[in-house]
């Protein structure tokens, strides 16, 4: 009898420490799900971060980031009017020395790219960042003359928020 009880208590053992075997294994999947689990949370943010990013910031052509300002310029006052959006191509011709398509594609481009954005304010900001380093003194002038001019197209003279940020869009590419 008592070796009986003896293979039943050594089988109990084995039972007992199988039982924990897979008890910890389990944990140890738990524990892999889980850091899988936070490891995908992480790429999702990261990917969601890249893809909401700011249209602004993705252009590479400096004559669409100019265009999108004198676009922004435009809009300040409200929605674009006929001529503004005709002095902007005329613009975009005569100064970047393109062709009537492509000054029509960089417009479009530029409209585009200000209907994705809400503040005017912070779109010119934006991409005067990357217009300082990729001009020089004279083509700094030259935008700021274009910005000028197609804000004074409505009305004759531009309107306070237009000076405020011509004065703005000045000293930050400066």
């Amino acid at each position: 009898m008592h070796i009986l009880l003896g293979v039943i208590a050594v089988l109990g053992g084995i039972a007992f420490f199988i039982w924990r075997v897979r008890s910890a294994a389990k944990a140890a999947r738990d524990v892999v799900e889980t850091v899988d689990d936070i490891r995908s949370t992480v790429r999702r943010y990261n990917h969601s971060r890249k893809t909401k990013a700011n249209p602004l910031e993705n252009i590479e052509d400096n004559r669409v980031a100019a265009a999108t300002i004198l676009a922004a310029f435009a809009r300040m006052d409200g929605d674009y009017t006929r001529e503004q959006l005709v002095a902007i191509k005329e613009e975009c011709k005569r100064v970047f020395n393109t062709s009537e398509e492509e000054a029509v594609e960089i417009t479009g481009q530029s409209r585009w790219l200000m209907e994705q954005t809400a503040n005017v304010d912070e779109a010119i900001r934006r991409l005067s960042r990357g217009l300082r380093r990729a001009l020089d003194v004279e083509e700094k002038k030259q935008l700021l003359t274009m910005v000028t001019y197609i804000a004074t197209i409505e009305g004759g003279q531009m309107s306070e928020a237009q000076e405020q940020n011509l004065s703005q869009l000045s000293r930050q590419l400066a």
